[in-house]
C-alpha cells in the first residue's frame, strides 16, 4: 500500500489548503528540502505540528526532547562515534533483557542504515522516534558534548547551522549618516 504524501495527508485532515500545499511545493521546487520544512518556513504549521503529522504518517511517535534527563548508562549502550556521525540520540531502554528494545531518536526514523548500525553495535533490537533537528542536535551537545543548555525559553541561534552573516544595510532606500560621534542620523 503506498503512503499518503504529508502534504497530501495535512490537507485532507484540514490542516492546511489547498493553497499553502501549492505555494509549499513551489517553495520545495525553488529551494529544495522537504515538504515539511517548507509549511513551516511559509509559516503555515508549526514545526512541532508537523513533526506529529510525519510520526503519524510513518507509524512512530514524535518526542521533543528538551531538558529531558538520559540515563548514562542509556547513552552509553551506543558509541559515541554513532551517536555524532547519525545524529541520533539513544533515550531509554524499554526492558532489562539483553535485547532490547532501545528507544532511539532520529530526525529521519525512516533511515535504516543507521538503524541497522545502532541495533549492529548494540546488539538490541531498536524502536526509533521521531525528534526535531535542533533540538536533536541541542541534546546531542548537552549529553554527550557535555555543552550547557540554552536558558528556557530563550531561542539558541549558536547552534544553527544554516545561520548566515548579512551585509550592512547599504539600501538607497534608507539613508543613514554617522556623525562625528557615531550616532546614526536618518535624512
Amino acid at each position: 500500500m503506498a503512503r499518503v504524501r504529508i502534504g497530501e495527508m495535512l490537507l485532507q485532515q484540514g490542516r492546511i489548503d489547498g493553497a499553502q500545499l501549492e505555494s509549499a511545493l513551489a517553495h520545495q521546487r525553488k529551494w529544495g528540502g522537504r515538504i515539511g520544512r517548507a509549511i513551516v518556513h511559509l509559516g503555515f504549521m508549526r514545526e512541532d505540528a508537523v513533526l506529529q503529522a510525519i510520526g503519524q504518517q510513518l507509524g512512530v511517535p514524535f518526542v521533543e526532547i528538551g531538558a529531558r534527563f538520559v540515563p548514562h548508562h542509556v547513552l552509553q549502550l551506543v558509541p559515541q562515534k554513532i551517536i555524532r556521525g547519525r545524529r541520533v540520540l539513544p533515550l531509554a531502554r524499554l526492558s532489562e533483557t539483553r535485547r532490547g528494545p532501545l528507544v532511539v531518536a532520529l530526525s529521519d526514523p525512516a533511515n535504516l542504515i543507521a538503524l541497522d548500525e545502532i541495533a549492529f553495535a548494540t546488539g538490541m533490537q531498536v524502536k526509533p522516534v521521531l525528534a526535531a533537528e535542533a533540538d536533536l542536535e541541542q541534546a546531542i551537545a548537552r549529553l554527550v558534548e557535555g555543552a550547557p543548555a540554552p536558558p528556557s525559553g530563550q531561542p539558541h541561534y549558536a547552534s544553527r547551522t544554516d545561520a548566515i552573516d548579512l551585509p550592512e544595510d547599504t539600501s538607497p532606500i534608507t539613508l543613514i549618516r554617522r556623525d562625528e560621534i557615531g550616532k546614526p542620523t536618518v535624512h
